[in-house]
């Protein structure tokens, strides 16, 4: 399974009227660094959009000069989708603390912009019986009951 990690530095344009990180700001970041690790599972043809963000919730605020390091690794295909699960640390002060975390779930488009299938995109074959370890499975798991869940909406 690809993973992908980045570190970012908390600059001053990166901060709310409070001096803390703008939420929208990790967000963005978010939504990138998810998009990365999606795309280094698929082949160029590839055109993913984001179609959804799981629950937003920030644990703990950055402020000027933090360091976050973005972990994003891929959990879950669907038939026209990726799911990306992206853990947000603050390294060092006074230890490291996780910032955020979050499902990312994209969609592949095909001509027309329409939903087109996505696993024959993939580089490598990556299903439930794929996965090695049982954190993966977890993650499977958590998205199917998230997508449950927005059927029944």
């Amino acid at each position: 399974m690809t993973s992908s990690e980045s570190t970012l530095l908390v600059r001053p344009e990166h901060l709310n009227h409070h001096g803390y990180l703008f939420g929208g700001r990790l967000l963005e970041w978010l939504d990138e660094q998810a998009y990365i690790a999606a795309m280094s599972m698929l082949k160029p043809a590839a055109n993913l959009v984001t179609i959804a963000i799981d629950r937003v919730e920030f644990h703990h605020p950055a402020k000027l000069g933090s360091m976050l390091r973005f972990t994003s690794q891929p959990v879950h295909v669907g038939r026209t989708s990726l799911t990306v699960y992206t853990r947000v640390l603050m390294l060092g002060y006074p230890e490291n603390c996780e910032v955020f975390s979050a499902y990312v779930t994209f969609v592949c488009l095909g001509t027309h912009e329409n939903p087109r299938p996505i696993v024959p995109l993939l580089r490598t074959k990556f299903s439930l019986d794929t996965l090695a370890s049982e954190d993966a499975r977890k993650h499977w798991a958590a998205v199917e009951r998230a997508r449950t869940e927005r059927r029944r909406k």
